[in-house]
């Protein structure tokens, strides 16, 4: 099955071509050695360190498109070969791009050497346990008004009023993208700014506590 290539990463992927067969065995060989950088933009400033005719913006792109290639390819739970596959079909199928069937089939070639480095499949393996849940956060925002308070005639003035606050979360179920809400007051709010900070610095701590074993994080 042809594998959806998203459109802002068409390009990305393209620029697989124009490096030459050595360029790219280097940029494999440093990704083999790079340490395991779950952040793209670290990881480009690392690479481009390794070849400076790779601009930071042109490694950032390519590599973010490489990340997510990892990742798909890792919550697909197909084999590697079918993957390649599945993304060979993807890319002849874009019309965004007008490789011929010789071109498509050195892209696969190149692909496959650029999606058997142990460092990305480490990280692509750690984001998918971090994300291992039944649902997943996707947005939040907090929508506050004031609500006038009526006495026994609803044609004069109001008596009063009262300010709430709406959380509205959006999240991801399987497919699916959902959304509830939750009215807060002030005292809500400061709860919740409570627990938030809670957990921030329970974040930094266990942050630290890596660091000191020397464990790399593969997070985010």
């Amino acid at each position: 099955m042809a594998l959806r290539i998203p459109k802002d990463e068409v390009s990305s992927l393209a620029t697989i071509m124009d490096l030459s067969r050595a360029s790219i065995e280097g940029l494999v060989d440093s990704l083999n050695a790079a340490p395991p950088l779950s952040n793209v933009r670290e990881m480009a400033e690392h690479i481009t360190r390794q070849f400076p005719s790779i601009l930071p913006e042109q490694a950032y792109s390519f590599l973010g498109a490489l990340y997510n290639l990892y990742y798909i390819r890792e919550l697909s739970g197909v084999s590697p070969s079918t993957f390649l596959e599945d993304l060979r079909e993807g890319l002849l199928e874009n019309p965004e791009l007008h490789f011929t069937q010789d071109e498509i089939s050195e892209l696969r070639s190149r692909l496959e050497r650029l999606l058997s480095i142990d460092t990305l499949k480490l990280i692509s393996k750690a984001a998918r346990l971090q994300r291992d849940g039944e649902r997943l956060y996707c947005e939040a925002k907090i929508l506050s008004d004031i609500r006038p308070v009526f006495g026994s005639e609803a044609t004069a003035r109001p008596a009063g009023a009262v300010i709430t606050h709406t959380l509205r979360v959006g999240y991801h179920e399987g497919k699916d993208h959902r959304e509830f809400h939750i009215v807060l007051d002030s005292t809500d709010l400061e709860a919740l700014n409570k627990v938030v900070q809670r957990a921030q610095d329970k974040d930094r701590t266990l942050r630290d506590l890596l660091k000191g074993v020397a464990l790399p994080n593969l997070g985010e």
